[in-house]
């Protein structure tokens, strides 16, 4: 019999977790061909705008996320945990409901967040440089919101090529093609132009994608009578409308307060050196995302030392990937920001210090989505909560002293702190055997 990997074959050798290697395989090619065409999207943007205005483009989205992923209220969490044990449960009616449900919530509370949103815009920063890009902008808030749920339908029912294909690969495909039409046939260069077209793209996007899922879904949902259990998914949307909060403001807390704090010109190149980062920072995604579904069912059957097993797969396989993937970016970095202008070569100390960060956080592996589909959420959304208002408070700190360098530092040590913490609480809330990544021997091969 030959000889296997020990530390990271091992926990493999069962179809569960083979099944979740070939998902991580799979998304991640299509990811990395949408990562490569959204940076590809990044880079076209930063030549045909510049470093300011393409820093004035990064802050209008930067809201755009943040308020696209509350609009939708936790839902998509929420959706991937309860269709999951539905589905082991064989319930379709509680789909149905579940589905219909999540629909109209989503619609009217995208709508509400995005008027709310275009009011407090033209009455607090009417003369900045950033509100006509960001009110354009805000008109994906809605579009945004429904991707991420038809994404979250489709990961529930573990159709993952389907929950990934509209928005990392549609999307900047079609932002390349919709930007090249403006800019060379039409010699349109502004932001707010450019916002606009990045908006069709996710109108575009999204609306593919929901018409393959609904093809898809027909044949297993059938129609019939929708048992509804509102409360239940009102309490865990709850629960992860806040943790999602503290997310997205964690992660785009940065660019904010960078634009805020400095101007669009060094945003502009700090938003570089983070697109060449977030290479790195896919692989967590990625991972968490494949994960939710097979967290939820193991913990459903519960079935603690295939919960244990499992996770320590995904522990490993995250760090390997990720340590690999920043490896290659530290000796190609300089090469790659030449490719958004001479200008933007100076964000490689950032992209450095943001690499480690992504690196130690992968370290602990998907702990959140074992919280979330565990039943922890709430935990999380608590200890994510805590860590966006000291990252700000880091980030605002370090940045009058040390500017953009100062920012990335506080996002690393944010990153680092935060999966620390989720994962202590992990061990503490959930009655199984949590083991640290032991880095030494990682890929010892062992005999059979």
């Amino acid at each position: 019999m030959t000889k296997r990997l020990g530390y990271l074959g091992e926990p493999l050798r069962w179809g569960a977790h083979w099944a979740f290697v070939r998902d991580v395989g799979a998304m991640s090619l299509l990811r990395l061909t949408g990562g490569s065409l959204l940076f590809a999207s990044q880079v076209l943007l930063a030549g045909w705008l510049g470093p300011t205005a393409f820093g004035i483009y990064t802050f209008a989205w930067a809201w755009v996320a943040v308020l696209g992923a509350l609009a939708a209220f936790g839902l998509p969490a929420t959706a991937v945990r309860f269709i999951s044990a539905y589905r082991e449960a064989d319930s379709s009616s509680r789909i149905r409901g579940l589905i219909t449900f999540s629909r109209a919530a989503t619609l009217g509370f995208s709508l509400a967040i995005t008027a709310a949103a275009m009011i407090i815009a033209a009455l607090t920063v009417p003369d900045s440089p950033y509100h006509p890009t960001l009110r354009v902008a805000l008109l994906a808030v809605p579009v945004l919101a429904f991707l991420n749920l038809d994404a979250a339908f489709a990961r529930g029912f573990g159709w993952m090529a389907i929950s990934t294909i509209a928005e990392q690969v549609g999307r900047p495909l079609l932002l390349i093609a919709l930007g090249w039409l403006m800019v060379e046939a039409f010699g349109w260069r502004s932001a707010p132009m450019l916002a606009a077209g990045c908006a069709l793209a996710y109108l575009i996007a999204t609306l593919w994608q929901h018409i393959v899922l609904r093809m898809r879904i027909a044949p297993i949902v059938r129609r019939g009578p929708a048992e509804v259990e509102r409360g239940a998914w009102l309490h865990m949307a709850s629960a992860m409308f806040l943790l999602n909060s503290a997310q997205m403001l964690r992660v785009n807390a940065d660019p904010l307060l960078v634009g805020v704090l400095i101007g669009p010109l060094d945003l502009g190149i700090y938003t570089a050196a983070v697109r060449t980062a977030t290479l790195v920072s896919f692989v967590l995604t990625i991972t968490s995302l494949v994960a939710q579904p097979n967290l939820s069912a193991i913990h459903a059957w519960q079935r603690r030392e295939e919960l244990e097993r499992f996770f320590a797969a995904a522990t490993r396989l995250t760090f390997v990937l990720s340590v690999t993937a920043a490896a290659l970016l530290c000796i190609a970095g300089p090469f790659i920001l030449r490719l958004f202008g001479q200008a933007f070569t100076a964000g490689y100390p950032t992209l450095l210090i943001l690499l480690a960060g992504h690196v130690a956080a992968a370290r602990f592996g998907p702990v959140t989505s074992l919280l979330v589909m565990t039943g922890h959420q709430r935990t999380a959304a608590s200890i994510q909560g805590v860590s966006t208002l000291v990252s700000a408070l880091l980030i605002v700190a370090l940045i009058a002293p040390f500017g953009v360098i100062g920012a990335a530092s506080a996002v690393a040590l944010s990153a680092f702190a935060t999966q620390l913490a989720l994962y202590s609480a992990a061990r503490r809330r959930l009655d199984v055997r949590l083991q640290p990544l032991q880095l030494r021997g990682l890929l010892r091969v062992k005999a059979p």
